[in-house]
């Protein structure tokens, strides 16, 4: 529920998210960062599901695991996380291999991106 005009004009101004479909890496402390794909872009916002060769312990119920590694040449099992998040484009650098989404996965990686 809106309280004042100040909250409108926020809400207002707000550009509509663009498509963007195209894999990053999230930069770390650590030269690994983990694979993201990013499908939607407004300003310097990305919205992207990451993904892994192993689900956090504890949070596996978070994860989905893919047919298919996005990763061709790994053959180990990679899973998507349910929920989407948004971050700012300089927290990504450019993606190190040629990722790809299998398409047999593709309609549970689309569930997942709202």
């Amino acid at each position: 529920m809106i309280k004042n005009k100040k909250e409108v004009i926020i809400i207002s101004k707000q550009k509509p998210w663009k498509s963007v479909n195209k894999f990053k890496k999230r930069k770390s402390t650590k030269t690994v960062g983990h694979p993201v794909w990013v499908y939607r872009k407004r300003g310097r916002s990305y919205k992207y599901l990451t993904f892994t060769h192993k689900p956090v312990e504890g949070y596996e119920n978070d994860f989905e695991k893919l047919l298919y590694n996005i990763d061709p040449s790994d053959k180990r099992p990679c899973y998507v996380k349910k929920q989407y998040e948004i971050n700012d484009r300089d927290a990504f650098r450019d993606a190190d291999k040629k990722y790809r989404i299998h398409d047999k996965d593709k309609n549970t990686v689309k569930k997942y991106q709202k």
